[in-house]
């Protein structure tokens, strides 16, 4: 049990935050390229919805990956599901959903830009140093505003 002594958290990443307003879309996951974690970017790999690469653009976003519910993390949900292939999941095309920046979200903007450093494969709030391209800017996304300090914070992308 947690004593909730100053707020509650922010939420929990890969989250939906706001189920009314959002376009999620299926996709099939690709059972050895699994995501870290809930609520990071993602690209297509033929088929399949797998998580950025060091190489990576910012024009190869298409979604974040969806937290279904109820489950703990991407590998039990690969884990546990399957025998073998690859299994289904969710991508967030257009809506609010809540993601994990690794650290103090307090200080975050309302329509801060989102960032994701390729090199971690970590969402973050920190504009890249110049001359550093493994932190790219992701397109129409922006924090809605403070997280919480163990990093929970809400993005909205394309609204």
């Amino acid at each position: 049990m947690t004593a909730l002594l100053y707020r509650m958290p922010a939420g929990i990443a890969g989250a939906i935050s706001r189920p009314r307003d959002l376009t999620t879309e299926p996709v099939i996951l690709d059972e050895t390229n699994l995501f870290a974690a809930y609520g990071l970017p993602g690209k297509y790999s033929g088929d399949n919805f797998v998580p950025l690469t060091a190489t990576d653009t910012a024009a190869s976003i298409v979604g974040f990956f969806v937290r279904p519910y109820p489950t703990t993390s991407a590998a039990d949900f690969a884990r546990n599901v399957t025998s073998g292939g690859n299994q289904q999941g969710d991508a967030l095309k257009r809506g609010y959903i809540t993601v994990n920046i690794g650290g103090d979200a307090t200080a975050i903007t309302k329509n801060a830009p989102v960032y994701f450093d390729l090199s971690a494969g970590a969402l973050t709030a920190t504009a890249p140093a110049e001359g550093v391209t493994t932190i790219i800017e992701i397109p129409n996304a922006v924090f809605t505003g403070a997280g919480d300090a163990d990093g929970n914070t809400e993005l909205a992308y394309k609204i």
